[in-house]
This record gives C-alpha cells, structure tokens and sequence, in this order.
C-alpha cells in the first residue's frame, strides 16, 4: 500500500467508491486490491481483461472508483462469453458475427464475449466522457477488436451498424440505478432504460437480421417484468452464475430474434 495513502484507513466498499468525492476518480492499485481484500477477501477480485489487477496495471490500463463496482468482471464475462458462443455456433455458418454493447463502460463485458468468439468484432458506445477517454486508452493497450463511440446508441446505433449480412449479439446491460429491490429483486422496466425499450431500439435496427439479445440479471428478478422481458422473444433462457458472495449473483437472460436454427 502507498505510503501515507490519505484514504489508508478507509473501507472501501460500495458505499464509499460511489460516494461523490470518489466516484469518479481515477484509483491506484492498491486501492483495487483493497476494495477486493475488504468486499470478497480477494485482492485480485477485479480481474479485467483477462488478467489480475497488477497485470491490467503494468499494462498501463487505468479504471475510476466506480468501475471497480460497475465493471463486468471476468468470472462473471466468461461465463457469459461461453454459453454466447455455444448458441452462435450451431446458427453462424459463413455469416460474419458483431457484437454490440450500447451501454460500454469499461468494455470488460463485450471484451470477454468477444474472446469468446474468434473473429468477431465488437460496437460499444459510452455516453460518459470521463469513462469514454479511460476506456479508449485501455482497449489501445489491449490491441481489442473494439469500435468504442463516445454518444449515446440512441442517437447513433443507426449510423454505426452491422451490414445486413451479419449475425447480430446485443450485450443489454443499462444501469441499474433503483430497479433493484431489496425484496422483490431486480425490475426490468425500471432500469435505465427499461430493458423492452432497448430491444426496441435494436430491433427497428436490426429487425431483418438474426439478433440473440443477452441481458444481465439478478439471481432474484421480479416476476411480472421478467414474463413481458421473454415473451419479447422467440425463444429465451434465464441462467444464473454462481460467481459472487450470496445474494450477490448475477445471471443473463438470453432470448433470439430470428435465429436461423
């Protein structure tokens, strides 16, 4: 640790790297490994891009305090990554495939999909210009196959599109905010945007083209908006990864539009 570190004796947990004084400045490394060692009792707990926090570290990438919290972590992008591609394999043929994600942050969550998938390639777009800077820098350094645009892909998923012949992943993966209930579990017509309102983006987009939509869920999801999120779909499937403390556990809802099989 940093010698007379001014924030030393802090906890870093949720609660203090979102806090306004915080958030969005950039952490040093042991700060990272401190938020791992006092939250999950793991200082390599925000394992990004497929290495440690000293690896991404040495390699020059740089994160907020924030996105020590928001970052899809590899543990969980992995997983995500591997039930993707065993979708996409028996369905892509000779088509070429693109991966989008709309809300991008870090880009760790289209970053592990895409490693999932030799030879695709990967749309972000980041609306935060403090985020888009960092996160433009650290996919440089990663030499990612990563067109990252810095706006929101309200304004611009038509203008930065997969030509028609592409089969299309949508990583839905907006920003909580208060969807999340401590008791009824996640609400997905309360994030922001509600999910259903995303996949109508896409789909007056995309609408001729095979799309499998991959949102992030909680282990717990109301059940009324979970029911309308499926029956948006041909076909769906909710999984859920043990790859958290209880209570922590995230998941996806995979569900096609399309889909040539």
């Amino acid at each position: 640790m940093a010698q007379n570190a001014p924030y030393a004796d802090q906890k870093y947990d949720r609660d203090f790297l979102l806090s306004p004084e915080k958030r969005n400045q950039l952490i040093e490394l042991w700060e990272v490994e401190k938020y791992g060692r006092d939250c999950f009792d793991d200082s390599d707990h925000v394992h990004l891009y497929g290495m440690t926090p000293k690896q991404w570290y040495e390699r020059g990438v740089r994160i907020l305090a924030r996105t020590c919290l928001e970052a899809v972590k590899d543990s969980l992008g992995d997983k995500i990554g591997n039930d993707i591609a065993k979708l996409v394999a028996p369905a892509v043929g000779n088509r070429p495939i693109g991966v989008v994600d709309p809300f991008a942050g870090s880009c760790n969550g289209l970053y592990a999909i895409l490693r999932h998938l030799p030879g695709a390639k990967g749309i972000g777009f980041e609306v935060e210009p403090a985020v888009f800077g960092l996160t433009t820098r650290n996919i440089a350094h990663l030499n990612a196959p990563i067109d990252l645009v810095r706006g929101s892909y309200k304004d611009l998923v038509n203008f930065r599109k997969y030509p028609t012949d592409h089969l299309v992943v949508v990583f839905v993966a907006p920003p909580w905010g208060d969807a999340l209930h401590p008791v009824t579990g996640l609400h997905l017509d309360r994030t922001k945007p509600p999910i259903l309102e995303i996949v109508r983006d896409f789909e007056r987009v995309y609408g001729h083209q095979p799309v499998l939509y991959v949102t992030e869920v909680h282990e717990i999801n109301e059940p009324i908006a979970l029911k309308a999120v499926k029956a948006a779909f041909d076909w769906s499937d909710l999984r859920i990864y043990d790859v958290n403390a209880p209570g922590l556990q995230h998941g996806i809802l995979l569900g096609t539009r399309r889909w040539p099989y």
